[in-house]
């Protein structure tokens, strides 16, 4: 079971970072506010993970877990808003594409 929570861990760290790459060119290259709102999502989410992920890793930070709990929880809340006005954002701007704007 260890092992699988590693495996998915590093995918989950894997696919954040390919998204990331993917979010940051296309604002590099379009300069579109959506994009740049699902950098800062995918960013936010990456704080999210390793404010949870401190205390695992760090013995001397297992004290404070609640702490890094409450943590976690409130940059994924931040990730969530961002990443949904984000998404949004892209398609609002595909629509008014989509229609001539």
């Amino acid at each position: 079971m260890e092992i699988v929570s590693y495996v998915m861990l590093a995918m989950t760290l894997a696919n954040a970072f390919v998204l990331l790459f993917l979010q940051v060119a296309a604002y590099r290259q379009h300069h579109h506010r959506s994009f740049l709102l699902l950098t800062l999502s995918t960013l936010t989410a990456l704080l999210s993970l390793s404010a949870l992920l401190v205390p695992r890793f760090i013995p001397a930070a297992q004290a404070f877990y609640l702490s890094f709990f409450i943590a976690s929880a409130a940059f994924y809340f931040v990730y969530a808003a961002l990443g949904i006005w984000g998404v949004a954002s892209l398609f609002r701007s595909y629509g008014a594409l989509r229609q001539g704007a």
